[in-house]
């Protein structure tokens, strides 16, 4: 059995500056299942008619965007944002 991470996400990279936040590629040939995971177990706090979505789950703020990228916030680590991927995207 493969991990949530192997089959939703394409990429991860830290993004410039101070805060430790990650841009996340989602796979494109199961965005729609990724989306649909993340948004059920987060709190949607603004959305901007589809094309960008800002959350929150357990403190941590996201961005979602429909072109199947996703920023997360605050994160201290790349193993961090390993683990919360996994807990947004597991069944």
């Amino acid at each position: 059995m493969s991990s949530p991470l192997e089959d939703y996400v394409s990429r991860i990279d830290e993004a410039c500056g101070e805060e430790g936040d990650y841009v996340v590629i989602l796979r494109y040939d199961r965005l729609r299942e990724a989306l649909k995971r993340i948004l059920a177990k987060c709190r949607v706090e603004k959305d901007i008619s589809g094309m960008m979505i800002r959350a929150s789950y357990k403190g941590r703020g996201l961005t979602l965007f429909a072109t199947g990228r996703l920023l997360l916030k605050g994160i201290g680590e790349r193993g961090e944002a390993e683990s919360l991927l996994r807990e947004l995207l597991s069944d």
